[in-house]
């Protein structure tokens, strides 16, 4: 597949915790290099962009609240395949059914306190990469 590159987002649960670091190392560890990366106080019309999907469901107002309470850190990876390399490090959004090994396994606490956002596809990539740095590589 070739050098790609992924979006991900540490979100304001793995800050308080003060887990950034473990949870990037984690990253570095299987092979995707960080190469940007920022840290910033989302807004809830980011929080409408990168969650869309889950604009309509009952739980959507207190994601908002939870995501725009304190700080996130947001960054780009690159690596071989990293989409998909990424996802599969993060693990399935409800830490109790996730796999061994992953971050949210090893690190979530609830469905919604899940540490990390990853992006799903390209086409998600391009769109959160670009609302955050702009200029993609």
């Amino acid at each position: 597949m070739g050098v790609s590159y992924s979006f991900g987002l540490l979100k304001p649960d793995c800050l308080s915790r003060n887990i950034e670091s473990e949870v990037l190392r984690m990253i570095e560890s299987i092979g995707l290099e960080i190469v940007r990366w920022r840290r910033i106080r989302l807004t809830p019309e980011q929080v409408g962009i990168i969650w869309a999907p889950c604009q309509r469901e009952s739980y959507y107002p207190e994601m908002v609240r939870f995501s725009t309470e304190s700080d996130s850190l947001v960054f780009l990876v690159r690596g071989e395949n990293a989409i998909t390399r990424l996802n599969d490090l993060v693990g399935h959004w409800n830490p109790e059914i996730a796999a061994e090994g992953t971050i949210r396994k090893k690190y979530g606490t609830c469905p919604m306190r899940n540490v990390i956002h990853s992006t799903s596809n390209e086409e998600t990539f391009r769109m959160e990469a670009s609302l955050f740095f702009g200029q993609l590589p």
